[in-house]
């Protein structure tokens, strides 16, 4: 275990400056994640799915107050590899993804939010064109969506609110005019190791705009930066000049090989939406190969039992009717705040 804490340790010293790791070993990819408790099952579904698939890219997870008992059940899945570390305030963990970055020492390294699994072998995406940083854009209606609680007067619903842009040219200063009209995903995304510079930028600029008291994922009273770390890297998409290329996020075009983001709460392990429930058969093909591979998996939640799938079902229906009345009122309700100001 302390071994374990040294090399997480380590991960953070080389975003402080020390040398970066160089490739080793023959593995050509690693994807990494971070999780605390709350998203064991999260990593672990995560981790079983690369193998299920017969993936043979390296796993590491940079693992936040893990009991022993996670460490064990994590490193039970072939190739995984776990960094412990301590939290040191309260931002969420998705703000800690540079310095899960920093333990792969591939030149191809994938990051995957610890609610996502993979659905067939997605190695051969697991490239970055002409140097670029591939990740996923957002569409317009996803971007009308993801600020329709922010635009005011004259913003454009789908692009990217004026004071936001604002806020971003004025905390990056580096460009004069943005280079993005949408904003991308953070839940999955493929760099090389030219990239790491400005995920070490990524991470500074996190520390300089996310205040140390802003807990979970989104922060809704920040009209800057309400996705938090997605906020923040899509500023430096937007304004800085060290910011590298991006290019076509390939990872949802073959329908044999995908990566499914369980973006919406409640997560799967917890109870399921009716999004999610599209992955129901699955997550239980893995967890049914899991055990007859003899991997140690954690007390099964009681949301993937099978007795208990009719009755998440009707509660996954009831929620997406009261989601869908809730969005509609408050969406009218902003449009006529809107039109009187």
């Amino acid at each position: 275990m302390d071994k374990l804490k040294n090399t997480a340790h380590k991960a953070e010293a080389d975003f402080a400056g020390e040398q970066i790791k160089r490739p080793t070993g023959t593995c050509e990819h690693t994807v990494v994640t971070a999780c605390d408790h709350n998203f064991i099952w999260g990593a672990m579904l995560l981790g079983l799915s690369l193998r299920y698939h017969g993936m043979a890219c390296a796993y590491h997870v940079l693992a936040y107050d893990l009991p022993e008992d996670d460490v064990r059940f994590l490193e039970g899945i072939s190739g995984t590899r776990v960094f412990p570390t301590h939290k040191t305030d309260t931002r969420s963990v998705c703000t800690q993804k540079p310095l899960a970055i920093a333990t792969a020492d591939t030149d191809i390294i994938v990051w995957m939010d610890a609610d996502c699994m993979v659905s067939g072998n997605l190695e051969p995406f697991f490239v970055c064109p002409e140097g670029s940083i591939q990740i996923r854009q957002r569409g317009k209606q996803e971007n009308a969506s993801v600020y329709r609680n922010y635009y005011r007067g004259k913003d454009i619903p789908g692009g990217i609110p004026k004071r936001v842009l604002e806020t971003w040219r004025r905390d990056v200063n580096s460009l004069p005019e943005s280079r993005i009209s949408k904003v991308y995903q953070t839940n999955c995304f493929v760099i090389n190791r030219s990239h790491l510079p400005f995920i070490k930028l990524w991470q500074q600029q996190m520390e300089k705009v996310i205040p140390a008291d802003t807990t979970g994922v989104y922060s809704p009273k920040s009209e800057a930066y309400s996705m938090t770390d997605e906020s923040v890297i899509n500023s430096l998409f937007a304004y800085s000049a060290d910011a590298p290329p991006t290019s076509e996020y390939l990872m949802d075009k073959d329908p044999e090989a995908a990566c499914i983001h369980f973006g919406l709460n409640p997560k799967p392990w917890k109870h399921w939406t009716l999004q999610a429930f599209n992955y129901y058969g699955e997550v239980q093909s893995i967890l049914d190969w899991a055990r007859q591979q003899k991997i140690a998996l954690p007390q099964l939640p009681e949301s993937f039992k099978p007795g208990n799938m009719q009755a998440e079902y009707r509660r996954a229906q009831l929620s997406i009717l009261y989601k869908d009345l809730r969005y509609q009122l408050s969406s009218g309700l902003r449009a006529a705040l809107r039109r009187l100001r």
